[in-house]
This record gives structure tokens, C-alpha cells and sequence, in this order.
């Protein structure tokens, strides 16, 4: 049985602060209590409106009160008058919780109710009365009691209603246009829906005039889309076959799915063309998507209250920054707020299951295409070159006869070997190197190709047209090459121990098999058209030539240096001979003399011997003399050619002797090598004259900007001079607390960290600069412009790592190397952009593309916000370590404890100094604060908001133990959920389990759950976790809780999940109790020491070892904390040492005398003790 005056002490604190309301009611003769927080508005929470009526129907005579609100209390009383004050409520019928409950309930009159719903049933809409009372709309597949079933039924009848009608709408649109009788004047054209099918299309074709012979050519001029910001992606020259394709993906999703699809969209990181946007369609599990979440608030809210990441008292839940902390959680995730919700990527893998080559042949729409010769080829990326000075040979395309692609490929290859043997006449070899030179990324069988038939820069149709605005003439003959087309199959195949690596056996001892997908290497024959088969915009000069400028010459030749495997040097050599290779001293010799451009050709041609003959000379793979000469001067010839350099003087009239004779396969295999070697050799080149170019920028910004800083500094006076001197010199001892009588050894400057640093693409920052200014590009700008910005970062970091504590440094770390990738991603891409149209000033306004301008400028948007975004890392940057401590953490105890020791020493300085002021009348001379904190204090108590004639107000000090009493229960409460645990169960269909180092209660399934069951896990704030693969939340008791609610994840026992949680603390309690405590062996000391010890708190094995007065006033003078109590018991005790014994009266000695008299064991207890 509770006494008024235990349950009152268990409450005290609330009745003091005022802060909760204190509910106070009777069982019997039992006193009970329980604290209830209003929300905003001063509205009780439903759940606690629930328990109130429990507690009237339990006791009408209860009673809520508030330290604040009510009476004969406050946080001036004391126990006895605080239990004084509930009883004179209690019995006085004071703030009787009926009264409470009625005025703080925020439900409507029920008149009120029933008029709204028959207004509503009036206009055939459903009725809910949370949506009536709070404007909230209510969850269609949340059934919570606020309307009935009738309306409930009624509202997913109109859903399902405008599903249908939304769904009848075309999912896309486009207007189909006859490109060539536009060109003519007499448009021509069609809408069209997607889905198609092929019957359709071909009658659409006919009406609009393509046929194929006259008129083939079609272009899509307009889109529209029921999904937004679709059409928008676009553009006029898409493939009718994709776009069913993507079409019937999205007619088979869901409306959820729908919506996150356009929610995808809007976000934007997979649009850049339709071949992403199909496997976006594909992959929308890549995307959490939160409807309800429209700002950085909701979103805090969501994550403190749906998702538990922060455990936040009740009390302070009104004081916490909800959109701060959104803002930074949304910058860390990389997400967007847009009309949908709140979106971000969550890094799950992103499958491409579209190569944008073949469309599955079920989608394939398009009767036939337009223009056999105009397909567009996949091709590796190679730099744009521009068109040789020297007369380039007519384009001779390759007409193939045949209809078939195995056919087609068959043929081109009978004239690909006969390319490669023709290839070795002494002027088609040097066409093969300059062709070679400019397509050193493409394969030997395509350089053959494009070299047989005259090709000088090839591009596919639609490429010409998209990337350099040119379109090919009328007439001309597309040249013929191959590219790319694997397929894949199925294929059963044994199965592999992923441990093991070895086969996996079945019980009768054979190999257990499984179905795997291979991917089948193979190519298809494809159309390109050369430079001189297209008109339009000129083509811009992308690649640098050598000029045999000074300075460029030395960069050029440290880039051959440092690409050469074998040392470089230059000496006298004699016979006319201009280099040498030694292998067996790993030298190049460079003949001294020669000009520079000679230097370079033999530099070139001996780092080709040091790449491709450094091998035994005994060894068979080792060419003969003949051709170890041919491979070399063919890769320099290749390698000068690309440079622009001049091979005036290159011949090659002795290819036809050497290749005489020779087997295909083995000339084939030599040319293979030329090329691979060249193009090794040209990537590697670029790489290091790039970084020399970069290194050079750098210095050149340092050097300018030194003569500036000085030239900024006006030369000083002598005397002040040395005050400022002196000023510099002070300002490390006042740092690391060095004396300066003694001054400190210089310390050794600490290497600055490596800054995080990604790949900038330079060719793309130069064809953006080329696109929008008439000024020439700085070679390594971009990059010495992103490192810039890098290097802030790294110093912003460094910055907040000396002000944190060491356990943040990783997660910094890890801060600013996301920040450093997506800023390079983000400015990679900002290139990428702007050089997609030039400006009107470049390309003039005659024909300028006004279209496709106004989406590279939403692009450009679309950038910068992606932009502004990266930017808010550095603020998530500068918060960490210092906000507050999540259950999450491991460390979390430790940092609890450690705040909590701040806090009790802030709470004993100000009871000190609240002492001292009351003792002085003055905080002249206190010795527990620093001088600039007492001029602070000082300022603080003269102005006019102080409240209180103390410098520390009551409620500082109250809160500052609330405080404390705050973080002592959760450390309590973080060490009994760490010794305790939780329990996880099993259901039908999986299992839950308590991941304690994770921090989560995880549900695994064994098959995915349907969509009934993971709207009520959502609902229940579970939240599915790819890396995890378990549907998880925080886990904490109201996990357990929230699991009640979820029937899928029933226990089998038939419990229910906090059930089996009570059992399992239950267990854990009794089997500590149960566990034999270990006999310790008497201290006799210690026993000698409780019963001499004058101050009980010093129980530590030294008897009587209490400070006196007058050590306590030397350590305050000294400037340390010492405590007033203790303080005061010193003085209590000095005391009574100097009093005499006083003798003691007669009616004392009868009283000590009674009480050693032994008392008589009462047989039973009759009657209560204690008055309640």
C-alpha cells in the first residue's frame, strides 16, 4: 500500500517545474500517480484521454494538477507541503479530472458531427471526422475508427473510380511528322498512343506519307504524357519501338508504383536519355518515396516521431529544431522535396536491364525502318578530330547483297580479310596508321573497316545530328562497320558453394544444378557516315597540335619521360644514328643535336621497342629485327599522327617485302599490336601531360597570388612592427598553454591531410568553355577550379575535427569524401550540359534551336540545385559532434556519462556562486568563475530582462537538475536494454530477430510479403532495408508495441510480441535474483570506519579523513570547486570539537534509557500505522 506522501515524493519534480500535469487518485487505500503532456493547442492525446477515463471510472474523486497552474503548490515548497497541497485538492474536489478531461478535449459535439456527415452523404462524398476536425486526409488503407464503414467503403469506391479514369487516359502521346514533306513545306503528320501496336503504326505511316523509297525520314514534334515531367525528357528523335516499350513497362505498374515512377522523374538522377528512363521504369526499388512528407519539418518530424532515430523526452519535443534537423538529414540522403513527397535514392543496386540496343521483340512496333543506311551505331566514345590538312580519299562504302544479319555479317568479314591483306601496300598501310591514329579506341577489325572504305571521322545518324547539329546529305551511302550485340541464355549449370568454390552435392551424391544467365558475345553489322557525307554547323578543333613552342615542347617530352618504362637521357651518338633502346640497362638514348621535334618523333619510336621487345632475347615470342622496326615505326608513326605532329618523313615502301609471305592470322595479329600499343601509348600520354598542364596552373595561381598579399601590405613602422611581432609569437604559447618564461621547442608543421579528390573531364569543360566563349579554354582550369573548392572542405573539416571529440573524425571523413565525389559528379555534369547548345553568340540566330535551349536551361536548373544541395554537406559538415546522442550510437553511454559529469559540475559553480553572492552582495573576488565569465555574469545581471536578485534564477539551476535527472534515467535506461536485451520469435512465413549491434528489430520473411501486409508494416514504422534485406525500425519498447499491430508477424505461441518482451525481462530479473552472491570477507576496517567516521560520504578506508574549513578555503582561494555542504559540515564539526560536553537532563537520561530497554516483539500488526 502507497502513502500520499511516497506517491507525492516519487512526483515532486513535476510538481515543482510545473511542466507535466500530475494525475492523483485512490485504489483502496492505495495512492496512485501518473504525469500526462498536453499537445499544442492544450489538448490531451487520445490515448491519454483513454487512460483518464480509466482513471475517473476507477476513482471519480481523482484529481490533475499542475505545479504551475495550481495551488498550494510550486517549486518553493517541500515535501510535506506539497503532499499538504494534493490532499487539499484531493479533498476539496479542486481540479477534479472530470472537469479536466472536458475542458482539455478536443472532440466535437455530436450534433455537430451528424449535421457534416449528412452534409456530406448530401454531395455522395464520404465522411471522416479526423479529416473534419483536424483538415487531416485520412489514410485509405489505415481503417482508425474516424468514419464509418459505410464511408470508408464509399472513399475506396471513388478511388478505385478514379483509378479507372485515370488509367483510360494514354500513359503517352506523340505527334508522328513526315520530316522530308516538312522540309517541303507540306507538313505532315499524326498523333499516335503508346502502347501501339504494328497494324496501327503502319496505317498512321501510310495516312502521313513515309513509304520508305520517297519519304523515310520521321521525327516526333511533340509529346504529351499523363505522368509529369515525362514528355519534358524526350526528344523528337526517339525510337517508336522504345517507346512502346517503356510504355507497356508503365501500364503494368501499380498507381504507387506510378507515382514514385513520376516522383523518379522529377528527381532526375537516371533521365538522360530514354534508355535510362526504361530502366528506371525497372528499378523504382532504388527509391524510398514519402507522400506525405512535403518539407524539411515533416520530415523531421517523421524521422524523431514515425522512425524513432532520436529518443526525445515528451517535454522537449516542443523545443526540438524538427526542420533544421530535416534539412540536414535530407542533405546527408541526397534527397529532394518536390510535389510528390519527399525522394531519395537509397542506394540499392540500379540493374540495367536495357542495353538501348535490341527492344525485347514483343514491344517492337515500327513496321519497318525508315532508312535502312541511318541506324544509329553504339560506339565507343572517341574524340571529335578535325579534318587533316592532306587530301583525304573519297568515301567507297561497302554495299553488302545481303538481307539477313547472320548473312550480312559473314559478308563483311570475307572483305575484312581481304582489307587486311590489301592493307599491307605501302599506301593503304600509311591511310590504315592515320585512320588508326584518330580512332586508337576502336577495334582492329572497325579501324580496318573505316579505313577500307575511306572513312576520315565517322559518327552514326542520329549522332551527327544530336552532338554537332550536322545532318547527312541526301544520297549518300552509309559505311559499314560492327558493333556490339551480345544476347543471353539460360543455361542449367552445377552449383557452386559460394564458401567452398566447390560443387554442391545432393543427398544421392550428384550435382546439384541451377538455371544461370550467360551473356553470349556477338556483333551485328551498323551504319555510320563519315565527316565529309554530312553538312551543317562546323565541326570545333578539340585536339591540341605540337607546335614546337618552347615551353609546350618541354611539358610534351617530361609526359613521354614519365610514360617511358626505361630511363631517358641524351648523348652523343655517331653513324647518323638518332636513338637507341638498351634493354639491358633499361636506358633510352636520344641522339644530342637535333631539333625538338625530332627529339620527340625518337622518343616515341624508342619508347614503342622499350614497351614491346623488353623481353629475353632467346625467347621465341621475340620478333626478328625486321618486324621489331615495323612495329615500331608503325606505332610512332600512329602516335605523331595523333599529335599533328609532321610524318613527312615516314615511308613505308618496304611494308610489301616484309609482309610477304606471311599467314593472315599472323599479319593480323601484328596489326593488333601496332594498335593496342598506340593507343596504350596516347592515353597514358594524355594523362600526364594533363596533370604537368594541371601542376603548371597551380604554381602560376600561388606565384600571383604571393606578389599581390604583399603588394597589399603597406610596410609598417619599426615599433609597431615589433608589437605585432610580438602579438604573432604569443599567440602559440596562449594555445598550447606553453609558459613564457620557458619558451617551447618549434614544433614540426603537421602534414596536411590528402585531399579527397575525383576525376574532372577536361575535354568536356572545353567543349562547354568553346560553346559559350570566344576565349581558348586553360588546359586544367576545371580541375584547379573543383580542387579549389575541395581544399575548402578539407580545411572546414580539419576545422571541426579540433573542435570535436576523435570519435566524429570518421564520420567527417566520410563527409567530405561525398562531398568531393558528388561535387565532381555535379560540375562534370554542368559541363556536360552547357555544351549541349551553344550560345547565340557562337552559333548566331539564324536556326537556333530555341527547344532544345530552353531544356539545356531546366537542365541547368535542375543543376544548380543538385548544386546547392552538395553545398549543404559542408553545414552537415560543421554540425557533427555537436548535436545530440542517439540510441544508435555504441558509445552512447559514454558520452551520456560524460555529459552528465558537465552538467553536475555547471550545477555545484552555480549553487557556489549563487553562495558567494549571497554571503558578499558581490561577485567582486568569486572565486569559482574565470574574470571574462564574472564580467559576463555581471553584464547579464545589470540588464533589464534579469529576473531575480541571484545570479543563477531558480529555474536555471531547476532546469539544469532536470536536466541531469534526464540523462541519469537514460543512462540507466540504455544500461538495463543493454543487460536485459530483447527477445526476438518466429512467425508464419519468417522470423523476427533483436539485432542489439545494429540497434533494430528486424522482420525477415521468406517470401515477399504481400501489399496488405507492407502498408501495415509502413504504417507500423518499419521500414525495408536492402543492405539489412529485413523490414526494420528502431529497436526500442515501442517497437514491440508497434509489432502488436501487424498480424502477418504473429508469434506462433499465439503471444503477442510484448508479451513474450514481459516474459523475457521477467526471466532475466529472476535469474539475477537467483544468482548466489559471492561471500566477501569482513573488513574490519571499514566496519571500525562507519562507526568512527564523522562524515558518512567518506567512507573510504581512512577514518576521519574529512577536509577541515581551512583546507576547504585554501583550495577556494586556489581557484578550485569545492562543495558548500561539505563546507558547512566542516565547520559544524570544527565546532564541536571546541564545545564542552554538556551534561545531559534528567528527562534525556530517562529517554536513552527507555530506548536501550529491548521491546517486546508485537504477535501481529492490528491496525495501520501510517494515516494515509
Amino acid at each position: 500500500m502507497a502513502s500520499l506522501r511516497d506517491t507525492v515524493k516519487e512526483y515532486q519534480e513535476e510538481l515543482r517545474d510545473g511542466i507535466a500535469w500530475v494525475a492523483f487518485w485512490k485504489t483502496g487505500r492505495s495512492w496512485n500517480a501518473e504525469d500526462f503532456h498536453l499537445k499544442l493547442g492544450d489538448y490531451l492525446y487520445p490515448e491519454d484521454r483513454s487512460r483518464m477515463e480509466e482513471i475517473k471510472q476507477a476513482d471519480p474523486a481523482a484529481v490533475v494538477i499542475n505545479g504551475y497552474y495550481s495551488g498550494y503548490l510550486g517549486e518553493d515548497r517541500n515535501l510535506d507541503e506539497l503532499t499538504a497541497g494534493v490532499r487539499r485538492h484531493y479533498e476539496n474536489g479542486y481540479s477534479n479530472i472530470g472537469e479536466f478531461i472536458e475542458a482539455h478535449d478536443n472532440r466535437l459535439p455530436p450534433e455537430l458531427i451528424e449535421e457534416a456527415r449528412a452534409a456530406a452523404h448530401a454531395a455522395e462524398l464520404p465522411f471522416s471526422e479526423k479529416a473534419y476536425r483536424d483538415g487531416e486526409e485520412p489514410d485509405p488503407y489505415l481503417f482508425d475508427g474516424s468514419m464509418s464503414m459505410e464511408d470508408y467503403e464509399r472513399m475506396h469506391r471513388m478511388i478505385e473510380k478514379e483509378r479507372s479514369e485515370r488509367m483510360e487516359q494514354p500513359i503517352l502521346s506523340g505527334y508522328l511528322s513526315n520530316l522530308g514533306k516538312y522540309t517541303e513545306g507540306r507538313p505532315a503528320g499524326e498523333w499516335v498512343s503508346f502502347p501501339t501496336t504494328a497494324e496501327h503504326l503502319k496505317e498512321v505511316f501510310d495516312r502521313i506519307g513515309i513509304d520508305g523509297k520517297n519519304y523515310g525520314e520521321l521525327h516526333i514534334t511533340e509529346y504529351q504524357s499523363s505522368i509529369a515531367g515525362l514528355a519534358g525528357k524526350l526528344t523528337e528523335l526517339e525510337s517508336l519501338d522504345e517507346l512502346n516499350y517503356l510504355s507497356e513497362l508503365l501500364k503494368m505498374q501499380f498507381d504507387d508504383d506510378r507515382e514514385k515512377f513520376a516522383a523518379a522523374i522529377t528527381y532526375g538522377d537516371h533521365t538522360r536519355d530514354l534508355q535510362d528512363i526504361i530502366n528506371l521504369a525497372q528499378n523504382l526499388d532504388c527509391y524510398w518515396l514519402y507522400p506525405s512528407v512535403k518539407t524539411e519539418e515533416d520530415y523531421g518530424h517523421y524521422l524523431i516521431e514515425e522512425l524513432d532515430e532520436l529518443e526525445l523526452p515528451e517535454e522537449a519535443k516542443n523545443y526540438f529544431m524538427y526542420e533544421e534537423y530535416g534539412r540536414d538529414a535530407a542533405i546527408n540522403d541526397g534527397g529532394r522535396f518536390i510535389e510528390q513527397g519527399y525522394i531519395y535514392n537509397n542506394r540499392n543496386t540500379f540493374t540495367q536491364w536495357y542495353d538501348g540496343r535490341d527492344v525485347p521483340e514483343e514491344y517492337r512496333v515500327t513496321p519497318q525502318p525508315p532508312v535502312q543506311e541511318k541506324e544509329q551505331a553504339d560506339l565507343d566514345a572517341s574524340a571529335v578530330q578535325p579534318a587533316l590538312a592532306i587530301e583525304q580519299p573519297p568515301v567507297l562504302p561497302i554495299i553488302l547483297s545481303s538481307e539477313k544479319p547472320a548473312d550480312k555479317m559473314k559478308e563483311i568479314t570475307d572483305r575484312l580479310e581481304q582489307g587486311i591483306l590489301g592493307i599491307y601496300e605501302s599506301d593503304r598501310y600509311a591511310d590504315y596508321l592515320r585512320t588508326m591514329s584518330k580512332f586508337h579506341d576502336y577495334s582492329l577489325n572497325n579501324t580496318i573497316l573505316i579505313a577500307m572504305q575511306g572513312g576520315n571521322l565517322v559518327k552514326g545518324y542520329k549522332q551527327w545530328e544530336k552532338e554537332f547539329d550536322r545532318h547527312v546529305k541526301p544520297g549518300e551511302k552509309a559505311i559499314k562497320i560492327l558493333a556490339p550485340s551480345p544476347f543471353t541464355v539460360k543455361k542449367q549449370v552445377e552449383k557452386i558453394d559460394p564458401n567452398t568454390q566447390k560443387p554442391v552435392f545432393d543427398k544421392d551424391g550428384k550435382p546439384v544444378t541451377e538455371e544461370k544467365e550467360i551473356k553470349i558475345p556477338a556483333f551485328r553489322v551498323v551504319s555510320v557516315f563519315d565527316v565529309s557525307q554530312t553538312e551543317g554547323k562546323e565541326l570545333p578543333t578539340l585536339t591540341y597540335e605540337l607546335t614546337g613552342n618552347v615551353e609546350q615542347y618541354k611539358d610534351f617530352f617530361a609526359a613521354l619521360e614519365k610514360t617511358s618504362p626505361f630511363a631517358m637521357g641524351f648523348e652523343a651518338l655517331s653513324g647518323g644514328v638518332k636513338g637507341r633502346c638498351n634493354y639491358e640497362e633499361k636506358r633510352i638514348i636520344i641522339n644530342e643535336g637535333m631539333d625538338e621535334l625530332q627529339n620527340i618523333k625518337t622518343a616515341i619510336h624508342e619508347i614503342a621497342h622499350a614497351t614491346l621487345h623488353d623481353i629475353d632475347k632467346d625467347a621465341p615470342e621475340r620478333p626478328d629485327r625486321r618486324t621489331r622496326e615495323v612495329q615500331a615505326e608503325s606505332v610512332a608513326y600512329a602516335v605523331c599522327q595523333h599529335y599533328g605532329l609532321d610524318t613527312s618523313d615516314y615511308s613505308f615502301g618496304y611494308i610489301a617485302g616484309w609482309s610477304s609471305g606471311k599467314e593472315l592470322a599472323e599479319l593480323k595479329g601484328s596489326l593488333e599490336t601496332i594498335r593496342s600499343t598506340a593507343a596504350s601509348l596516347i592515353d597514358t600520354i594524355d594523362g600526364h601531360f594533363a596533370e604537368i598542364q594541371q601542376a603548371q596552373d597551380k604554381e602560376q595561381t600561388t606565384e600571383q597570388a604571393q606578389p599581390e598579399a604583399e603588394a597589399a601590405a603597406p610596410e609598417l613602422p619599426k615599433e609597431t612592427a615589433t608589437i605585432q611581432e610580438k602579438e604573432v609569437q604569443t599567440e602559440p604559447e596562449a594555445d598550447t598553454g606553453a609558459s613564457s618564461e620557458a619558451p617551447q621547442p618549434p614544433q614540426p608543421e603537421q602534414a596536411a591531410p590528402a585531399a579527397p579528390y575525383y576525376t574532372i573531364n577536361e575535354a568536356a569543360a572545353k567543349r562547354a568553355k568553346d560553346a559559350n566563349s570566344f576565349s581558348d579554354y586553360k588546359q586544367g582550369s576545371a580541375t584547379a577550379e573543383y580542387r579549389h573548392y575541395v581544399d575548402e572542405a578539407v580545411q572546414l573539416a580539419e576545422r571541426q575535427k579540433r573542435r570535436v571529440d576523435p570519435m566524429y573524425h570518421e564520420k567527417i571523413d566520410s563527409l567530405l569524401d561525398t562531398y568531393a565525389r558528388k561535387l565532381a559528379a555535379n560540375m562534370n555534369k554542368g559541363y556536360e550540359i552547357d555544351a549541349r547548345v551553344p550560345s547565340i553568340l557562337i552559333a548566331g540566330g539564324s536556326n537556333f534551336p530555341t527547344r532544345k535551349k530552353e531544356k539545356q536551361n531546366a537542365a541547368r536548373d535542375s543543376n544548380y540545385r543538385e548544386w546547392q544541395d552538395i553545398q549543404g554537406l559542408l553545414d552537415k559538415i560543421r554540425s557533427t559532434g555537436m548535436g545530440g546522442i542517439s540510441a544508435d550510437d555504441p558509445q552512447a553511454v559514454q558520452k551520456l556519462e560524460k555529459k552528465l559529469e558537465s552538467l553536475e559540475k555547471s550545477q555545484e559553480t552555480m549553487k557556489a556562486v549563487n553562495a558567494y553572492y549571497r554571503k558578499h552582495k558581490t561577485l567582486d573576488g568569486c572565486p569559482h568563475l574565470s574574470p571574462e565569465q564574472l564580467e559576463k555574469l555581471k553584464a547579464d545581471m545589470a540588464s533589464s530582462w534579469h529576473l531575480g536578485d541571484k545570479p543563477f534564477a531558480t529555474w536555471a539551476l531547476s532546469n539544469n537538475s532536470a536536466e541531469i535527472r534526464r540523462v541519469k534515467d537514460r543512462i540507466k535506461s540504455l544500461s538495463q536494454q543493454k543487460e536485459i536485451g530483447f527477445v526476438g520469435w518466429e512467425f508464419d512465413g519468417g522470423k523476427v530477430e533483436a539485432n542489439t549491434e545494429a540497434n533494430r528489430l528486424q522482420i525477415f520473411f521468406e517470401d515477399k510479403p504481400d501489399e496488405a501486409t507492407r502498408e501495415a508494416l509502413k504504417s507500423n514504422g518499419f521500414r525495408w532495408s536492402p543492405k539489412a534485406g529485413a523490414w526494420q525500425r528502431q529497436l526500442t519498447s515501442n517497437a514491440y508495441y508497434a509489432a502488436d499491430y501487424v498480424k502477418a508477424i504473429a508469434p506462433l505461441t499465439g503471444e503477442k510480441p510484448t508479451e513474450l518482451q514481459r516474459a523475457h525481462i521477467r526471466a532475466q530479473k529472476v535469474a539475477a535474483q537467483e544468482q548466489p552472491a559471492q561471500e566477501q570477507p569482513e573488513n574490519y576496517l571499514k566496519a571500525a570506519e562507519q562507526t568512527t567516521e564523522q562524515n558518512y560520504n567518506m567512507i573510504d578506508g581512512q577514518i576521519n579523513n574529512t577536509p577541515t574549513a581551512a583546507e576547504l578555503e585554501e583550495k577556494a582561494k586556489a581557484g578550485g570547486q569545492i562543495s558548500l555542504a561539505e563546507y558547512a559540515e566542516a565547520l559544524k564539526a570544527e565546532k564541536k570539537q571546541t564545545e564542552p560536553e554538556k551534561k545531559l537532563s534528567i528527562r534525556a537520561q530517562l529517554k536513552a534509557a527507555k530506548e536501550q530497554t529491548p521491546k517486546k516483539q508485537a504477535r501481529q500488526k492490528t491496525q495501520d500505522l501510517e494515516r494515509s
